[in-house]
């Protein structure tokens, strides 16, 4: 249950916007990316419909179910879940606000009453919903196994970074880029291959190794993507760095390569890629902060 509700908060949303689903909750205010925006409320009730479909070991689940006036598509972004007509879901209706583009979005986040049926020690508590918040947030003291660590080292090492303590985020980075490899079918492995890199890739360019960074951004989309890269897209920092160090050519071969699992972001990409061709800095928005 805990690996479930930690991958439902990430699995979907960018990280940083799902954190607002729960952070009202633990009196939290968590920090949205630039350019971003967002509001959301809980709400619980009954399924009215279930929507389910598998092919080739992939599955689809999701459940219609009435919010205000409107009957809604509540998605479970790992399709784990087996609810009926009748049962009672609880899920976050979430507003988010992006450049050029406004959403609403509805996720499963707990089922009360899967929790009746397979007893009430299978409930989320709100003290483990704010410790796997941190976690989320990259608090390597919230872990509790490995695999909960791994989930918090993305975060751990770009913080690290961010905050000036560069050996603490290299071996961060490091560990994170080891783990992945023991977890290549996890939903985190290709959120893991891209924070490693590219924040490995950003110690490298701050000392002058630009081969070494333009190396670490084409494999920081050696993956299929994730929940996250796949819905609002990769990290543009590094890429922006190395525009600013003239490496136009490496930054173009990254932007192709990002074609392959960021479907949805296909006419940004073009738009970013005709201003580099023209000699010009794309404006990255929320993309710096991924």
């Amino acid at each position: 249950m805990t690996k479930y509700l930690l991958a439902v908060l990430w699995a979907g949303l960018l990280a940083s916007v799902a954190m607002i689903g729960i952070s009202p909750i633990l009196a939290q205010t968590p920090v949205l990316p630039k350019g971003v925006e967002s509001e959301f409320e809980t709400q619980e009730g009954p399924v009215l419909k279930v929507f389910s479909a598998e092919q080739d070991g992939h599955r689809f689940v999701a459940y219609v179910v009435q919010w205000k006036d409107f009957e809604v598509i509540v998605s479970d972004p790992l399709a784990r879940s087996d609810f009926r007509a009748g049962d009672t879901i609880q899920f976050m209706a979430q507003k988010v606000r992006l450049p050029n583009v406004s959403t609403l979005n509805f996720v499963l986040l707990s089922a009360p009453a899967e929790a009746k049926r397979k007893g009430a020690e299978d409930a989320v508590s709100p003290a483990e919903r704010k410790r796997m918040m941190d976690l989320v947030g990259g608090d390597l003291n919230a872990a509790r196994n490995e695999n909960e660590r791994f989930y918090a080292l993305n975060r751990a090492a770009k913080h690290a970074l961010k905050n000036g303590k560069t050996e603490e985020a290299r071996k961060l980075a490091e560990e994170l880029l080891r783990r992945a490899q023991t977890q290549r079918d996890d939903w985190n492995y290709g959120n893991a291959i891209q924070d490693g890199n590219q924040v490995l890739g950003r110690i490298a360019l701050a000392t002058g190794d630009i081969a070494e960074a333009k190396k670490r951004l084409l494999a920081s989309v050696e993956s299929k993507g994730s929940p996250q890269m796949n819905s609002f897209g990769p990290n543009m920092q590094l890429a922006k760095e190395l525009l600013a160090a003239n490496e136009k050519q490496v930054v173009l071969e990254y932007f192709d390569l990002c074609r392959k699992f960021w479907k949805l972001g296909v006419d940004r990409l073009d738009a970013w890629t005709e201003s580099v061709e023209n000699g010009e800095t794309p404006e990255f928005d929320a993309n710096l902060d991924y």
